[in-house]
Protein backbone atom coordinates (compact mmCIF):
# COMPACT_ATOMS: atom_id res chain seq x y z
CA UNK A 1 0.00 0.00 0.00
CA UNK A 2 1.47 3.52 -0.99
CA UNK A 3 1.17 5.86 1.37
CA UNK A 4 0.26 9.42 -0.28
CA UNK A 5 1.85 12.31 1.54
CA UNK A 6 -0.24 14.71 3.25
CA UNK A 7 -0.52 18.19 1.28
CA UNK A 8 -3.50 19.50 3.22
CA UNK A 9 -1.33 20.66 6.42
CA UNK A 10 1.26 23.03 4.68
CA UNK A 11 -1.68 24.29 2.99
CA UNK A 12 -3.42 24.69 6.12
CA UNK A 13 -0.63 26.33 7.75
CA UNK A 14 -0.62 28.74 4.93
CA UNK A 15 -3.87 29.88 5.31
CA UNK A 16 -3.29 29.68 9.30
CA UNK A 17 -0.43 32.04 8.46
CA UNK A 18 -2.69 34.63 6.49
CA UNK A 19 -5.64 34.97 8.61
CA UNK A 20 -2.78 35.86 11.09
CA UNK A 21 -1.31 38.65 9.25
CA UNK A 22 -4.92 39.71 8.14
CA UNK A 23 -6.08 39.87 11.97
CA UNK A 24 -3.55 41.87 12.93
CA UNK A 25 -3.57 44.21 10.52
CA UNK A 26 -7.46 44.90 11.85
CA UNK A 27 -6.21 45.55 15.11
CA UNK A 28 -3.68 47.46 14.44
CA UNK A 29 -6.17 49.77 12.38
CA UNK A 30 -9.09 49.10 14.66
CA UNK A 31 -6.96 49.66 17.93
CA UNK A 32 -4.81 52.54 17.41
CA UNK A 33 -5.33 53.95 20.36
CA UNK A 34 -5.57 50.84 22.77
CA UNK A 35 -1.86 51.39 23.42
CA UNK A 36 -1.73 55.14 24.42
CA UNK A 37 -1.55 55.96 28.25
CA UNK A 38 -3.07 59.53 29.37
CA UNK A 39 -0.50 60.42 32.23
CA UNK A 40 -2.06 64.26 32.19
CA UNK A 41 -2.38 65.98 35.23
CA UNK A 42 -3.01 69.29 37.35
CA UNK A 43 -0.19 70.91 38.14
CA UNK A 44 -1.52 74.01 39.93
CA UNK A 45 -4.84 76.16 40.96
CA UNK A 46 -5.32 79.26 42.44
CA UNK A 47 -6.46 78.66 45.96
CA UNK A 48 -9.45 80.61 45.55
CA UNK A 49 -10.71 80.19 41.86
CA UNK A 50 -13.45 82.68 41.44
CA UNK A 51 -15.23 80.81 38.83
CA UNK A 52 -15.63 76.89 39.32
CA UNK A 53 -16.20 75.91 35.20
CA UNK A 54 -14.82 77.86 32.43
CA UNK A 55 -17.28 76.48 30.51
CA UNK A 56 -19.42 79.71 29.96
CA UNK A 57 -16.60 82.14 29.66
CA UNK A 58 -14.47 83.86 26.57
CA UNK A 59 -11.35 82.43 26.72
CA UNK A 60 -8.59 83.57 24.01
CA UNK A 61 -6.83 80.88 22.80
CA UNK A 62 -3.00 82.54 21.91
CA UNK A 63 -0.78 80.26 19.18
CA UNK A 64 1.47 77.23 20.80
CA UNK A 65 4.64 77.57 20.68
CA UNK A 66 7.61 75.23 20.46
CA UNK A 67 11.15 75.00 20.48
CA UNK A 68 13.73 73.09 18.63
CA UNK A 69 13.16 69.98 17.03
CA UNK A 70 9.65 69.97 18.16
CA UNK A 71 8.69 73.35 15.90
CA UNK A 72 8.50 70.73 13.09
CA UNK A 73 4.91 69.44 14.66
CA UNK A 74 4.13 72.40 16.19
CA UNK A 75 1.46 73.19 13.15
CA UNK A 76 -0.35 69.46 13.55
CA UNK A 77 -0.03 69.86 17.11
CA UNK A 78 -2.15 73.42 17.77
CA UNK A 79 -4.34 72.00 15.19
CA UNK A 80 -5.31 68.67 17.23
CA UNK A 81 -5.93 70.32 20.24
CA UNK A 82 -7.42 73.58 19.19
CA UNK A 83 -10.08 70.95 17.18
CA UNK A 84 -10.40 68.57 20.74
CA UNK A 85 -11.13 71.69 22.66
CA UNK A 86 -14.15 73.00 20.41
CA UNK A 87 -15.41 69.44 21.21
CA UNK A 88 -15.00 69.35 24.12
CA UNK A 89 -16.66 72.73 25.53
CA UNK A 90 -18.77 73.41 23.38
CA UNK A 91 -20.20 75.85 25.44
CA UNK A 92 -17.01 77.57 25.66
CA UNK A 93 -16.65 81.24 23.37
CA UNK A 94 -13.07 80.40 21.91
CA UNK A 95 -10.34 82.96 20.13
CA UNK A 96 -8.65 80.72 17.81
CA UNK A 97 -5.36 81.01 18.12
CA UNK A 98 -5.40 82.20 14.16
CA UNK A 99 -8.08 84.90 14.98
CA UNK A 100 -6.08 85.87 18.24
CA UNK A 101 -2.61 86.74 16.09
CA UNK A 102 -4.54 88.46 13.67
CA UNK A 103 -6.02 90.72 16.34
CA UNK A 104 -2.61 91.32 17.59
CA UNK A 105 -0.93 92.58 14.23
CA UNK A 106 -3.74 94.91 13.81
CA UNK A 107 -3.14 96.49 16.81
CA UNK A 108 0.89 96.56 16.51
CA UNK A 109 1.35 94.59 19.44
CA UNK A 110 3.13 91.47 18.05
CA UNK A 111 7.08 93.00 20.02
CA UNK A 112 4.89 92.86 23.01
CA UNK A 113 3.31 89.13 22.15
CA UNK A 114 6.83 87.86 21.35
CA UNK A 115 8.24 89.45 24.03
CA UNK A 116 5.52 87.49 26.81
CA UNK A 117 6.04 84.03 25.34
CA UNK A 118 10.16 84.54 26.08
CA UNK A 119 9.46 85.61 29.37
CA UNK A 120 6.75 83.59 30.41
CA UNK A 121 8.96 80.06 29.60
CA UNK A 122 7.10 77.22 30.88
CA UNK A 123 10.76 76.24 32.74
CA UNK A 124 9.93 79.78 35.31
CA UNK A 125 8.05 80.26 37.78
CA UNK A 126 5.36 82.63 36.28
CA UNK A 127 5.12 86.25 37.87
CA UNK A 128 2.49 88.49 37.63
CA UNK A 129 2.71 90.81 35.03
CA UNK A 130 0.73 93.58 33.38
CA UNK A 131 -1.17 92.43 30.81
CA UNK A 132 -4.31 95.73 29.97
CA UNK A 133 -3.04 95.26 26.14
CA UNK A 134 -4.24 91.55 25.63
CA UNK A 135 -7.70 93.08 27.34
CA UNK A 136 -7.57 95.86 24.83
CA UNK A 137 -7.06 93.20 21.79
CA UNK A 138 -9.20 90.59 22.93
CA UNK A 139 -12.14 91.76 24.88
CA UNK A 140 -12.14 89.09 27.46
CA UNK A 141 -10.81 88.06 30.94
CA UNK A 142 -8.81 84.29 30.05
CA UNK A 143 -6.02 84.07 28.17
CA UNK A 144 -5.02 80.02 27.51
CA UNK A 145 -1.36 79.51 26.70
CA UNK A 146 0.09 76.20 26.00
CA UNK A 147 3.82 75.22 24.73
CA UNK A 148 4.65 71.53 22.86
CA UNK A 149 7.52 70.33 25.45
CA UNK A 150 8.00 67.16 23.95
CA UNK A 151 7.95 65.02 20.90
CA UNK A 152 10.16 61.62 21.16
CA UNK A 153 10.41 57.87 20.95
CA UNK A 154 11.81 56.31 24.53
CA UNK A 155 11.86 52.84 24.68
CA UNK A 156 9.93 51.56 21.47
CA UNK A 157 7.24 54.58 22.68
CA UNK A 158 5.96 57.41 21.23
CA UNK A 159 5.97 60.21 24.20
CA UNK A 160 4.33 63.88 23.84
CA UNK A 161 3.74 66.34 26.06
CA UNK A 162 2.77 69.75 26.39
CA UNK A 163 1.75 72.61 28.96
CA UNK A 164 -1.03 74.45 29.55
CA UNK A 165 -1.78 77.93 31.50
CA UNK A 166 -5.00 79.94 32.25
CA UNK A 167 -3.50 83.36 33.07
CA UNK A 168 -6.03 86.17 34.08
CA UNK A 169 -5.83 89.30 32.34
CA UNK A 170 -7.30 91.35 35.24
CA UNK A 171 -5.41 90.40 37.92
CA UNK A 172 -2.08 89.74 35.62
CA UNK A 173 -1.48 86.46 37.22
CA UNK A 174 -1.82 82.57 36.23
CA UNK A 175 -4.73 81.21 37.56
CA UNK A 176 -4.20 77.07 36.67
CA UNK A 177 -1.47 75.03 35.45
CA UNK A 178 -1.49 71.39 33.96
CA UNK A 179 0.40 68.62 31.58
CA UNK A 180 -1.05 66.73 28.68
CA UNK A 181 1.20 63.99 28.66
CA UNK A 182 0.76 60.67 26.68
CA UNK A 183 2.87 57.19 26.09
CA UNK A 184 2.40 54.53 24.05
CA UNK A 185 2.40 52.36 21.12
CA UNK A 186 0.34 52.49 17.65
CA UNK A 187 0.36 48.66 17.82
CA UNK A 188 0.54 46.63 21.18
CA UNK A 189 2.02 42.61 20.02
CA UNK A 190 5.27 42.24 19.15
CA UNK A 191 6.79 43.84 17.48
CA UNK A 192 5.48 46.95 19.31
CA UNK A 193 4.95 50.51 17.09
CA UNK A 194 5.71 53.41 18.34
CA UNK A 195 2.34 55.43 18.15
CA UNK A 196 1.98 58.10 15.62
CA UNK A 197 2.46 61.67 16.58
CA UNK A 198 -1.42 62.52 15.50
CA UNK A 199 -2.15 59.70 18.05
CA UNK A 200 -0.19 60.95 20.60
CA UNK A 201 -1.25 64.17 21.08
CA UNK A 202 -4.44 63.85 20.21
CA UNK A 203 -4.87 61.85 24.13
CA UNK A 204 -2.33 64.30 25.22
CA UNK A 205 -4.58 67.36 24.27
CA UNK A 206 -7.65 65.82 25.22
CA UNK A 207 -5.99 65.01 28.75
CA UNK A 208 -5.32 68.19 29.56
CA UNK A 209 -8.44 69.66 28.51
CA UNK A 210 -9.73 67.39 30.90
CA UNK A 211 -8.06 69.05 33.59
CA UNK A 212 -9.33 72.64 32.77
CA UNK A 213 -11.10 74.03 35.27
Amino acid sequence: MKIRPNRTAPQADKYRGLILILLSAFLMLEGGCVGIDDLSRENYRKGVLYTSNLSKETIAVLPMVAKGDNRRYLQPAESIFYKALTEMREQMNLISPEEGLAKIKEEDLDPFFRKFEQETSFKTVAEERDLSKFRKVFGTRFLLQTELQQVAVEEGATQVRIQGRLWDIEMGDVIWEGTGESRGYLFLFFPRVPATFEKAIEVASRGLIRKLP
